[in-house]
């Protein structure tokens, strides 16, 4: 196969193992009504969940990027996909609050590298001039999985039990690993780029590192309220029943999906401009931070079509960040470094969702909904500013 075919092979199935790993994380929030009552949880309980997920989310995020940058992308993708395919499966057989909390963590273990070994895969087989919507494809596979998750996971469930809506899924992902094995092909760096990898501790101290990295404590929990919470919204706060949502609680993941495209398309179509990469990337980041403010209207208004456009514009913009600041990483840093420091991000990003998901937990049984959407329209506005704070272009 030649390298032009094979690069968006190896991208079509990043995205379908980007898509498994989103429908594995949301099953537990499509289901989260359902496991409320079965399990007796609490707000805090599920919270907790989530929080359990995310802690080992976050710290194997540079563990996976280290391992990706020294060992590559097709073995340590495959023993995750793995790794996370059967831990999705085991949820099915959990009987409490505590029960659900563990089996959240071995999930949060294993997802990370799919994101880590993506953006590095990205970097090696695709230009610059395409990078941008490749790393736009990457991402979608998360929203594709959130659009597929709330018709898949409720119609298992109203067909099987809920215990097999995780149990079918695991099975049915492992399909795609054989698939990976025989089609990639990690890019043999050279000599001169191994010897002259860095360490994690020399990594942070680079004023460029901070800069892709810490924007992320601020940005990535829009996208984990979203996936954890989006559903539960629409059954709590807009009434809508499991079968509506199963109609209707995919529509905010289209465009989550269109965002990733769009927003790598957009700074790509700069890139062939003559614009520099890195700079183009970064003015789609600073356009999209200034548009996202006006999604602190969704929680008070009264219209249900009104309030999900603006869900959906909100998830349009996260994504449509989360293409190019990933872009942007591997346009100002080396190759070696690339999957490590994307690692470091997602850590970050995990960390935010960690304490996002806290913050929620308290504030709705006292404020409601409100007060999250308003919080969350002002997170990538905040995220702009430390990143143009640090960034450091040459002119």
């Amino acid at each position: 196969m030649k390298p032009s075919q094979r690069r968006w092979l190896i991208l079509a199935l990043l995205v379908v193992a980007s898509a498994v790993n989103n429908i594995q994380r949301q099953t537990v929030s499509v289901l989260a009504p359902t496991l409320r009552e079965e399990l007796h949880l609490s707000e805090h309980d599920y919270s907790n969940a989530v929080t359990a997920f995310l802690i080992p989310y976050m710290l194997m995020y540079v563990s996976s990027g280290r391992l990706v940058d020294v060992f590559g992308v097709r073995l340590v993708l495959a023993i995750s996909y793995a790794w996370w395919s059967i831990a999705g499966m085991v949820t099915g057989l959990a009987r409490s609050a505590l029960s659900l909390e563990f089996c959240r963590f071995l999930l949060g273990i294993g997802e990370p590298c799919v994101f880590t070994a993506g953006v590095k895969a990205c970097a090696e087989w695709f230009p610059p001039q395409q990078r941008a919507i490749a790393n736009g494809g990457l991402s979608s596979g998360a929203s594709i999985g959130s659009v597929l998750a709330p018709p898949l996971v409720a119609i298992c469930a109203l067909w099987f039990g809920w215990r097999y809506a995780f149990v079918l899924i695991g099975v049915v992902a492992l399909i795609w690993l054989p698939v990976w094995l025989r089609t990639y092909r990690d890019c043999k760096p050279s000599d001169a780029t191994e010897k002259l990898r860095p360490t994690g501790l020399e990594l942070l101290r680079r004023r460029q590192v901070w800069a892709v990295v810490l924007p992320r404590v601020t940005s990535d929990p829009i996208w984990y309220f979203c996936l954890f919470w989006i559903p539960d919204y629409l059954q709590r706060a807009r009434h809508l029943n499991l079968f509506q949502i199963a109609a209707f609680g995919w529509i905010p993941f289209v465009f989550a999906d269109i965002g990733n495209i769009a927003g790598g398309a957009a700074s790509d179509w700069l890139v062939r401009r003559g614009v520099e990469p890195a700079r183009a990337r970064l003015w789609l980041l600073t356009a999209v931070g200034c548009i996202s403010p006006v999604a602190a209207l969704t929680g008070i208004l009264t219209s249900l079509d009104a309030a999900i456009a603006l869900v959906c514009l909100l998830l349009f913009l996260s994504q449509a960040w989360s293409a190019n600041i990933a872009t942007l990483a591997s346009e100002i840093l080396p190759m070696s470094e690339v999957a490590t420091t994307v690692g470091m991000m997602g850590t970050a990003g995990g960390l935010g969702g960690i304490l996002f998901a806290q913050a929620i937990g308290f504030l709705i049984p006292h404020y409601g909904y409100s007060i999250i959407f308003e919080i969350a329209a002002c997170l990538l506005p905040v995220s702009v500013i430390t990143l143009r704070s640090l960034l450091r272009l040459k002119k």
